[in-house]
């Protein structure tokens, strides 16, 4: 459904602040960093390592080993967002349409940062919180660790179902964030992990990089995913954009399929979209704590 517009307000003075919940923000972004991609598909060769070492007496046979190779394709997703304002905003001065006009775009970048999430871990919409066809969710293949009553041992967990990994990055939900931060060693007082912000804007964790959002447990997922943290080699997660962001402002016609003519409403839209692809090369390289119930 296309945004009320009769709820938006034009400012008569310069005044264009924004206050805004704390939005979520795409983990794989923080931890994963992106590769341009091509439009036909790309495979990427995974190589499955077999070769050890061998010492040779004077005049032996020297052996070999066969490696062998898994090839994995990358998904396209296209992704899209619209928004609708009342057309009063060609009232304003110049100064602030910018503002608000970079505002709205803003916010629909970050929509599409998060979808990026939505799409790997969940295989989620998130514009409408059901499930994709077509795709498969890294949480639904990867090591899975129930919740206990002792977040500490819970963390022991995870690194223990990726000992053959190297763990370079945990994406968390805010409220697994926010049980962490509350951890406190019972001989002082002093937080067990005292590099969790008040913010719980997490930077690293234990070491390691880490980033905490609502993605992780598909905070608009209409099914539970019961999913707290994700753990794992983050290096194994390619993704990138096939297409740059593109951004439109649209005058005409029903560009969202609402049944309501901008023009007949007094409205135009903002369109932000873009077309990325990615690839998941191990899902046992991550290892996902979830909730019991």
């Amino acid at each position: 459904m296309a945004n009320d517009t009769t709820k938006v307000t034009l400012p008569r003075e310069a005044v264009t602040t924004v206050i805004n919940k704390v939005k979520d923000t795409s983990t794989i972004a923080a931890l994963s960093p992106s590769e341009p991609q091509k439009f036909d598909d790309k495979t990427y060769l995974v190589f499955n390592p077999t070769s050890e070492a061998e010492v040779v007496a004077e005049g032996a046979k020297k052996g070999s080993y066969d490696i062998s190779t898994t090839p994995i394709v990358a998904k396209r997703a296209k992704i899209v967002t619209t928004t609708r304002v009342s057309d009063e905003l060609r009232w304003a001065d110049e100064d602030n349409q910018l503002e608000i006009v970079t505002n709205i775009i803003a916010d629909q970048a970050a929509a599409l940062g998060r979808a990026l999430d939505y799409i790997v871990y969940h295989a989620v919409n998130p514009k409408t919180g059901g499930a994709l066809s077509g795709y498969t969710a890294l949480t639904a293949g990867a090591n899975t660790v129930t919740a206990t009553d002792d977040l500490v041992a819970d963390i022991d967990s995870l690194t223990d179902a990726l000992i053959d990994y190297d763990i370079n990055g945990f994406a968390l939900s805010r409220k697994l964030a926010s049980d962490l931060r509350k951890l406190r060693v019972p001989a002082t007082g002093m937080r067990l992990y005292p590099e969790i912000p008040l913010s719980l804007n997490v930077g690293n964790f234990d070491g390691i990089p880490a980033a905490a959002s609502g993605t992780v447990n598909g905070r608009l997922a209409t099914t539970p995913t019961k999913v707290l943290g994700i753990m794992g080699d983050f290096s194994g997660i390619k993704w990138g954009m096939v297409r740059d962001i593109t951004s439109e402002i649209i005058e005409y016609g029903d560009p969202d399929n609402t049944g309501n003519d901008l023009k007949g409403y007094n409205q135009v839209a903002y369109r932000t979209e873009a077309v990325l692809a990615y690839a998941v090369l191990d899902e046992d390289a991550f290892s996902v704590l979830k909730s019991a119930a």
